[in-house]
């Protein structure tokens, strides 16, 4: 496996060598937008695409990775970790150059074994004592678990995967879907027993960080059902390993269907009313999104992509912006919206 993780030196110089525009935070320096490798099918010519696509743009200046054990029965992880060990092997970037983050959470298939999720739930996870049918959390087709041990068999999966002694953002994939089932009170508690295990997971090595990847848990109407609070969230880390907490990124959605994030106050910190953004700065938490170009749909309607993308990554208090992208033509015009939104600023980092 490749040692090592992303750090502040290693990204700094790798993102500064391409004269482009970055974000920067005390771990490590970020590309305005990350290759994001949710959509597509469990395929090999989408796999051999989305190879050429990640080695393009991490050739290229962009240093930000976006993955997650169900994204393509498991396909995305591990063309991911192809293409790390492929250039990492080759001298053309090194481990701390880059910052890796996937998911866990939701059941995931696997395409390679031949099992779709439901089958790999039974087959691998409760016939083979990882976790119960109690432990599962379902809502619609969807089903979800906050239980350690299935996320200490995800890491290892991940790890194996994406070819990795360390993982540098490990997020908790929708988890709105267990706060629809469990409840408040029955949610904060496990979620308190899943970040005591993550923070030991830190100690290992095994992963650096980790954080909340939602779709729409922090975003909507506090009294609507699924809805997440970022400051309980915060507090339970702090209860745990007090400011030294590893609770330090959310993932969301941001374009202009889904744009509660920086519009809406449904979030409150020390007793008043934020946006996510807002109270992610407050609460010590970098805030990276999603879909920009809402899985396309924006696209289909007409929209601009560089107009959309433009929009995003000007917002102040964003990282990184996930990008879906697996063909270089793609790879190229999105990293040409950075050169326009750069020639904007004056190559000034924000």
């Amino acid at each position: 496996m490749i040692s090592g993780y992303a750090s502040l030196n290693g990204t700094k110089e790798y993102v500064t060598r391409f004269n482009q525009f970055y974000r920067t935070t005390p771990m490590f320096y970020t590309s305005s937008i990350g290759l994001g490798t949710h959509l597509g099918d469990m395929n090999e010519n989408d796999s051999a695409l989305y190879c050429k696509g990640i080695e393009y743009g991490l050739r290229k200046g962009l240093n930000v990775i976006d993955t997650a054990i169900n994204y393509r029965g498991m396909k995305s992880e591990r063309d991911v970790g192809y293409v790390l060990t492929s250039l990492i092997e080759r001298k053309l970037i090194k481990r701390e150059d880059v910052v890796v983050s996937t998911k866990a959470g939701i059941i995931a298939g696997d395409i390679e074994a031949n099992l779709v999720p439901i089958d790999y739930l039974q087959k691998v996870l409760i016939e083979g004592g990882i976790i119960t049918e109690a432990d599962l959390s379902i809502v619609d087709h969807h089903r979800h678990v906050l239980a350690p041990a299935y996320y200490e068999f995800a890491i290892h999966k991940s790890k194996n995967h994406l070819n990795l002694e360390t993982i540098d953002i490990y997020y908790v994939h929708n988890p709105e879907i267990s706060m629809m089932t469990l409840g408040s009170e029955v949610f904060y508690s496990q979620l308190e027993t899943l970040f005591a295990f993550f923070e030991t997971q830190v100690q290992m090595g095994h992963i650096k960080y980790y954080g909340l990847a939602t779709w729409l848990g922090l975003l909507t109407n506090p009294n609507e059902h699924g809805y997440i609070s970022l400051e309980k969230v915060v507090n339970i880390a702090k209860r745990l390993a007090g400011n030294s907490h590893h609770f330090r990124f959310i993932q969301f959605p941001l374009n202009r269907k889904i744009n509660n994030g920086v519009r809406m106050k449904n979030q409150k910190v020390n007793h008043h009313w934020v946006t996510v953004v807002e109270a992610a700065e407050k609460l010590g938490l970098f805030s990276i999104t999603s879909a920009p170009f809402h899985l396309g749909k924006l696209i289909d309607e007409g929209s601009s992509s560089q107009s959309m993308l433009l929009e995003v990554i000007q917002m102040k208090g964003i990282l990184s912006t996930m990008v879906g992208m697996k063909r270089n033509e793609h790879i190229k015009e999105n990293m040409e919206t950075i050169r326009v939104f750069q020639n904007r600023i004056n190559g000034k980092s924000l």
